[in-house]
């Protein structure tokens, strides 16, 4: 088993502002950590440089003018966004090498070089839009990554799973009328939590209607609702979809530690997701699963989740953190509810 790490040293350059959250720190703390664990050393883990995406990629999913715009913010040394997302003069180069990490990724494992990968790379993108940078995100990686294995090798099925504390609204919109893209978030409700979407109700339309779902979780849930979503939810439209290929937008901002949200999981929650991904993608997809670095602003966290997600996918024993949580029964039976919800909605679509 081969896992391929992509990777850039300008993802460490792109710098939103001093002292803001979304640091390069992120990745130095999870390289470190990942380094220490001697996973790079074992000859199945490899750490690959990623290369610049075609701008035809992007363009697929983004307007011609905003990327120039966000090129020549980046020429000019940097430039204003949104209140919280920012362009330096790194930031150019470092969103095109994130996405074409991504490409890379993906055509590794087809073309069987490797088994599964771990983009580890700056800037996130799922709250990015067609024309709108937000969120700290300024192209959709994962979103170009799939609409790149539909277009480009023909698969008709990529599942995509979302469990970053926030609602990845771009990744959502960019596939919300297609049978071909099957989007399941798992995030803090949006009426407590940024960017305030990702409801229930929002399911898809026309051809696209079953294949988004959006369980938007309580503040304070954790392990046990995510076991929940898992089980009722997640892993019923794996089966349903049969997919062909796994992405996942990984957030460790869904951790009860995490600054910026509210939720609940422990690191041993976030591994038994990964855990689970990774057997629908075994079962279903030839084992064909690709993780992309999203949120997550505990840099502790970062680095121990970014090592457990190195020893499952490359088939190590996963280290144990020992971190605890208590989660309300009401969460949980708040989750119970948002299940059944989910599972009216989808009636009759893909379930």
């Amino acid at each position: 088993m081969t896992t391929e790490i992509l990777y850039h040293d300008v993802f460490m350059k792109h710098e939103i502002s001093p002292g803001h959250p979304e640091s390069p720190q992120r990745l130095k703390v999870a390289l470190d950590c990942i380094r220490k664990a001697g996973l790079l050393q074992n000859g199945n883990v490899r750490l690959v440089t990623a290369k610049p995406v075609e701008l035809s990629e992007v363009y697929a999913l983004h307007d011609r003018d905003y990327i120039e715009d966000i090129r020549a913010k980046s020429d000019r040394g940097g430039g204003l966004f949104t209140l919280d997302t920012a362009a330096n003069s790194f930031t150019y180069d470092a969103m095109l090498l994130a996405s074409g990490g991504g490409i890379m990724a993906v055509d590794s494992i087809l073309e069987k070089r490797s088994n599964n990968a771990f983009i580890m790379c700056r800037p996130p993108g799922h709250h990015a839009e067609h024309d709108t940078a937000m969120g700290f995100c300024f192209i959709n990686n994962i979103a170009i990554a799939a609409q790149h294995l539909v277009d480009k090798k023909h698969i008709d099925r990529v599942m995509i799973v979302d469990y970053d504390g926030h609602h990845g609204n771009g990744t959502q919109h960019a596939f919300y009328d297609t049978d071909k893209v099957l989007y399941v978030s798992l995030h803090q409700d949006g009426r407590t939590l940024f960017p305030g979407s990702g409801f229930p109700d929002e399911i898809g339309t026309g051809k696209g209607k079953g294949y988004t779902v959006n369980l938007s979780m309580y503040p304070g849930a954790g392990d046990r609702s995510y076991d929940i979503g898992f089980t009722r939810i997640v892993e019923p439209a794996a089966e349903a979809f049969k997919p062909q290929f796994v992405l996942v937008s990984l957030g460790f901002d869904c951790h009860f530690e995490d600054p910026l949200t509210s939720l609940g999981l422990t690191t041993s929650g976030i591994s038994m997701m990964n855990a689970r991904v990774h057997r629908i993608a075994e079962k279903y997809a030839q084992g064909r699963l690709a993780f992309f670095l999203e949120g997550g602003y505990n840099l502790n966290i970062v680095g121990n989740g970014s090592r457990n997600l190195i020893e499952e996918l490359s088939g190590h024993a996963v280290t144990k953190i020992g971190d605890s949580h208590n989660e309300s029964d009401a969460c949980v039976g708040y989750t119970e509810k948002l299940v059944a919800v989910l599972e009216r909605n989808l009636k009759g679509t893909l379930f």
